[in-house]
């Protein structure tokens, strides 16, 4: 075999290796771009993952309005709806709150302007803030609210936010379907001296009808026993 043919061939598996090696980088690269996707598929995965457990097993705490079906007056509710305790939990307003209560002092209401330091899961905090009716015929007083809740809990220690929008027009127009309570109870217990007084009259008329009863039975006795005397005196036929 000649030189050139030998310089040939072997130029030729050069070729062919360089050939064999650029295909196995393009496919080891292409490899590695697809490991990379499937490492960043995994890696999302992963946080959604983490991120669904940590809405699952979060606090949530909850501001809303709440309007009883035995009493004209309206609460703010605040609630966590929750899984876990809620830590450092803070309520803005915007406007602030104002009421028609007289002796009421929403200023010594104090979730509303200090943090709350824990609400544990299914915990609630109850407040009257004002009469349904007059806050809805009032031209003054606010009936939309822009609330803003923050408050720490969950997996991960971080602050959350929530807004709400809290509207007393909502409740316009709403008859009132009355359910037995505990006000309905301590209505019943409150009435309970007027219907003895009530009882105790009836008792005392009865008492005077009885004697008045008692005298005219008498007084006929009288009679009957004077008719009796007078016939053994043969006074009478």
């Amino acid at each position: 075999m000649s030189q050139t043919t030998r310089e040939t061939i072997l130029l030729i598996v050069q070729i062919a290796s360089m050939l064999g090696l650029f295909a196995y980088v393009i496919k080891t690269a292409e490899m590695a771009k697809e490991t990379k996707k499937s490492a960043r598929a995994m890696e999302k995965s992963i946080d959604e993952m983490v991120e669904d457990r940590d809405l699952e097993y979060a606090p949530y705490i909850v501001v809303y309005f709440d309007v009883q079906t035995d009493t004209p007056i309206f609460d703010l509710v605040v609630s966590n709806q929750g899984k876990t305790i809620a830590h450092n939990i803070k309520i803005t307003f915007d406007p602030p709150f104002r009421t028609s209560l007289k002796n009421f002092d929403l200023g010594k209401l104090s979730f509303l302007h200090h943090e709350i330091p824990a609400m544990p899961p299914g915990y609630e905090l109850r407040t009257s803030i004002d009469r349904l009716e007059s806050r809805l015929a009032s031209e003054i007083l606010p009936k939309v609210y822009n609330v803003e809740v923050t408050y720490v809990g969950g997996l991960y220690k971080k602050l959350r936010k929530v807004n709400y929008v809290l509207d007393l027009h909502m409740f316009q127009g709403i008859l009132e379907t009355h359910t037995s309570s505990f006000t309905d109870l301590t209505n019943a217990v409150e009435e309970i001296p007027a219907s003895i007084d009530h009882l105790n009259r009836n008792v005392e008329k009865l008492s005077q009808e009885l004697v008045q009863m008692n005298k005219r039975l008498e007084d006929i006795e009288a009679i009957k026993t004077t008719l009796q005397d007078l016939k053994k005196n043969n006074k009478i036929w």
